[in-house]
């Protein structure tokens, strides 16, 4: 009995012999050269711990294995090697295998065959592809002509699979890029340098998903352990998506989103979410409309950045939120009109903490934000032994979720409530941002 899998996806197929479906369908022509490969059961499947996974190229030749028993990889992404986890997922009744990166290339004809026990559907029955012949595709023809509008799509629905394939087009070309994605899960690790007026927007905030696992610990510098890590780009705008790194609590800093030298980049109705280190921004930068959650020093930097109708979440427990490590040349990390809000076993969390011996002029700024009691009395942490005298914590008329005023009375000394009219200068934007205006 052949699996129901709602709407028909013409690029899903039935894989002989089983009750399977499965992505690219057998025999599909013109497939992206970057597709997670997908087999979708009646119901959840496990994943196994022997076997392996093989792509093969019409000369029998293997262009991509999974071992199943493997639990870390390497790969190259946007040029630069990274340690990964095992690139095989359970998406509700799906597996979703990911190969290494350009592991296929356009105009060939590929095979994929599955060991005993990689993957076992419903009851326990393991999942095996022995023959070529059974589930086997061809990519499409050439790149996509243009590389000015892209869409990318996990059932090959637009001109890639991965976001990283798109980028990686776009960096090789240069070339100034609206890329859209559609609703789904992309389990990747994204790295691209140098791009220049690109923007990259999902179809659906909740929908259209980046989620992985990275982490100090995997890749120990900061240029490697984020989840999506852009560098030395202009004119960036990352727009109605869901960007997460599943790093558990303890698992080390594991930056999502990571945008360094990054001028005149936008964040807008995004969700952005992990739990040490969530941001890491240098550069000139604005966010609007967005969800930003951690715990631990999880906005954090060199960059100035404008966060405007923000909310700004405390998971779990308590760190700080902002830890900005800027010069006295400059401002910092703003919050114009956000709310700051916690689960709910979560106290004595503070806006920013900084070490005052090293960085003595930090920035950070709250502009009319509203902040629940889980915000420490103190409301910042100042610590080492050096003048204060430069430092810039600023606030400005906090209230509660009632919109009642906050008693500040014991906020932390090297903390200032600024006046009228330093909170007025706070609000534009181009004061903040050196002269842009978003």
């Amino acid at each position: 009995m052949m699996v129901d899998s709602g709407p028909l996806d013409p690029n899903e197929g039935p894989l002989q012999g089983t009750s399977a479906m499965v992505f690219p369908a057998p025999g599909a022509q013109g497939v992206c050269p970057d597709p997670p490969l997908r087999v979708t059961f009646a119901s959840p499947p496990t994943l196994g711990s022997s076997g392996a996974i093989r792509v093969y190229d019409a000369s029998g030749a293997v262009g991509a294995t999974v071992d199943m028993g493997a639990a870390m990889y390497t790969d190259t992404i946007g040029g630069i090697a990274f340690s990964l986890l095992r690139p095989v997922y359970v998406d509700g009744n799906d597996v979703v295998i990911y190969l290494a990166s350009h592991a296929l290339g356009y105009g060939k004809t590929y095979s994929v065959t599955v060991d005993s026990g990689a993957v076992f559907g419903p009851g326990g029955a393991p999942l095996v592809v022995s023959d070529a012949a059974s589930w086997r595709f061809s990519t499409a023809a050439a790149a996509p002509m243009s590389l000015s509008t892209l869409t990318v799509a996990t059932n090959s629905s637009g001109g890639f699979c991965s976001i990283q394939g798109a980028l990686d087009a776009i960096s090789a070309s240069g070339a100034a890029a609206t890329v859209t994605l559609q609703p789904g899960k992309y389990h990747e690790i994204i790295h691209a340098a140098s791009l220049n007026s690109v923007t990259l927007q999902g179809v659906d905030r909740k929908a259209t998903i980046v989620v992985a696992t990275n982490n100090n610990n995997m890749n120990p510098t900061t240029m490697t352990r984020s989840l999506v890590g852009i560098d030395n780009s202009t004119g960036l705008v990352i727009d109605n998506l869901t960007i997460q790194n599943s790093t558990a609590q303890g698992g080390s800093q594991a930056e999502a989103l990571r945008l360094q030298n990054c001028d005149k980049c936008i964040v807008r109705n995004a969700d952005i979410v992990s739990l040490q280190d969530t941001l890491l921004w240098s550069g000139r930068l604005y966010a609007e409309n967005c969800y930003v959650a951690g715990n631990v020093d999880f906005v954090w930097g060199t960059g100035a950045a404008y966060f405007k109708n923000c909310e700004i979440r405390t998971l779990g427990r308590a760190g700080a939120i902002v830890q900005a490590r800027n010069g006295a040349s400059g401002y910092g990390y703003v919050f114009v009109d956000s709310k700051l809000t916690a689960d709910s076993n979560v106290s004595a969390q503070v806006l920013a903490r900084i070490d005052v011996s090293a960085y003595p002029a930090s920035h950070v700024a709250y502009i009319n934000c509203t902040m629940g009691s889980f915000i420490a009395p103190a409301g910042w942490g100042v610590t080492g032994l050096g003048d204060t005298s430069q430092l810039r914590f600023w606030e400005y008329q906090s209230v509660d979720e009632s919109g009642n005023a906050i008693d500040t009375s014991q906020r932390a000394p090297g903390s200032t409530q600024i006046s009228a009219a330093q909170a007025m200068s706070m609000r534009d934007v181009s004061v903040v941002l050196s002269g842009w205006t978003p």
